[in-house]
């Protein structure tokens, strides 16, 4: 075992006890040595928000994974968890009992604490007699030390009844040092191409939201993608309910109070899923945690936002919906001061920390495309569509101003679009001669599908600090970060409608250069 001192490990007790995560359970716990009804590891491991220290280990017991209940009754189930420096376990350095809480549908989040910065781990549960698959992980740097590279994939949209997860498996190919979730990891409903269906319909309670982040769980290059590699997470809309702002609903007939109630049966199944840490826990009143920054050494840091939970509703909601739509620029809701996209808190941490650290690149990992895209309506009215960025100007401003006054070596990542977009962010977007402050990419879904190539298209003479847009294929981002430049890769794959395609090529490159703003194509 790694010698870890008697102040390190005291240091990962209070630590551990500091989040308020472990919490004793007051029942009687159970062993279950003997077979359950099924794989009790049905839905893989997970780690991660990796930190020099340590990381976040996931699992959730379900031997019946679309069961209400996973298969699992009302009492705690112990869970040996065991991080080793080998896949073959032979240098153990951490080995624990956990318990698995029914109250949390039995998932596991371990925060392990005192292991050696900058290095690789591997990982594995037992329970029911059963092991899990082994995962691999890893820790930060140390707070900035130097680092010479670092390789990050981000990737968003991947409706589980609209495609196979086949661009994962380009993605553990990769062998990424770290992957970024940018939201819509589940879809609450049903529309377009299925190549498979939903095992239930759309959720509105917790039971509902559990089966669908099982079903999700239980495709194999997720878990594949999983159990490679480290995590990080935002989310969008659609883990809860389309086009959702704050706690208003896209539904304009949905009473305030009911919609708390479905959100925080979504934000407590996210929670449960994935390896989020415990200070992510659902809130009495109904919150949950989620924006923060990860740093890697001296040469990135992200900033992981939150803009659905806090953000303004709709300005100019239409008769029909809350959500997002096209409006005319002339609506008097787009230039309120008040009006906010990450909320006063969230952003005044941005305003306050964004770009002031040793990170050579600041990223900020926000959900959807940041720049404008200038639309017209019908009749030749200049729009903007409401749920994006567009429908928040103001916020934007505030956003661009401070992005402008800090590092030059800024790179903002999206999703939502289901369209791989590159962009020159600019200082101000009333005016086509001001500034580039940033470089922009967008990537595609994983598997949701989209149309809207033709339209987009025709756009972009009128968007000409859009350098890229192509929607037509499925795919995610890379993004290999070093001392004098960032290389991006757009990837895509072959299509994902059957299991057996998935071949994988680049639709675009990219080259920022250190001290230079701006996206340079290969």
């Amino acid at each position: 075992m790694l010698p870890i001192s008697r102040r390190l490990a005291l240091k990962s007790a209070f630590a551990a006890a500091a989040a308020g995560f472990v919490q004793p359970w007051r029942g009687t716990a159970i062993a279950q040595t003997g077979p359950m009804p099924g794989d009790p590891f049905s839905l893989g491991v997970a780690s991660g928000d990796p930190t020099p220290d340590g990381f976040v280990l996931w699992t959730r017991l379900a031997p019946l994974p679309l069961d209400p209940a996973g298969g699992l009754g009302e009492q705690p189930v112990e869970v040996l968890l065991e991080v080793a420096e080998d896949a073959n376990f032979r240098r153990v350095v951490r080995s624990q009992r956990l318990m698995s809480r029914p109250d949390r549908a039995h998932a596991v989040h371990a925060e392990i604490y005192g292991l050696p910065a900058g290095r690789e781990f591997h990982y594995r549960f037992r329970a029911g007699g059963a092991d899990s698959p082994t995962g691999r992980t890893r820790t930060a740097p140390e707070f900035g030390a130097p680092l010479d590279r670092l390789r990050a994939v981000w990737v968003s949209c991947q409706h589980y009844e609209q495609g196979f997860y086949t661009p994962y498996r380009d993605i553990v190919a990769q062998n990424p040092d770290v992957l970024i979730h940018t939201g819509d990891y589940i879809y609450e409903s049903s529309w377009g191409p299925q190549v498979r269906r939903h095992p239930a319909p759309e959720p509105y309670d917790l039971a509902g939201y559990r089966l669908h982040h099982a079903a999700y769980k239980l495709d194999r290059d997720l878990q594949a993608a999983h159990a490679a590699m480290p995590w990080l997470f935002i989310w969008d809309d659609h883990e809860v309910d389309n086009d959702y702002a704050g706690d208003v609903a896209e539904e304009p007939h949905v009473p305030l109070d009911e919609f708390r109630q479905r959100r925080i049966a979504a934000y407590r199944a996210y929670f449960e899923h994935l390896p989020l840490r415990g200070r992510s826990v659902v809130t009495a009143a109904g919150q949950m945690r989620t924006w923060g920054s990860s740093v890697w050494g001296d040469l990135v840091e992200f900033w992981l936002t939150d803009g659905r939970q806090y953000r303004t509703p709709d300005p100019c909601p239409s008769p029909e919906d809350r959500g997002g739509h096209l409006e005319p620029r002339t609506c008097p809701g787009f230039q309120d001061e008040n009006q906010t996209y990450f909320g006063r808190e969230q952003e005044e941490w941005l305003r306050r920390n964004f770009g002031r650290g040793t990170a050579r690149w600041d990223v900020l990992v926000q959900a959807t495309l940041f720049s404008r895209l200038n639309q017209t309506l019908p009749d030749g009215t200049p729009a903007a569509y409401t749920d994006g960025w567009d429908g928040f100007p103001i916020a934007r401003r505030r956003m661009t101003d401070i992005i402008g006054g800090r590092n030059p070596n800024t790179v903002i990542l999206g999703g939502d679009m289901h369209c791989h977009w590159a962009a020159n962010v600019k200082a101000d977007y009333d005016d086509p001669d001001s500034a580039v402050i940033a470089s922009e990419f967008v990537t595609t879904s994983i598997s949701s599908h989209s149309y809207s190539y033709n339209l987009f298209n025709a756009m972009l003479p009128n968007n000409p600090h859009i350098l890229h847009m192509d929607d037509r294929q499925r795919g995610y981002g890379m993004a290999d970060f070093s001392r004098d430049r960032t290389e991006v890769a757009q990837r895509v794959v072959d299509g994902v409608a059957r299991r057996d395609q998935g071949a994988a090529s680049d639709q675009a490159r990219w080259v920022i250069e250190a001290g230079r703003p701006g996206p340079q194509r290969v």
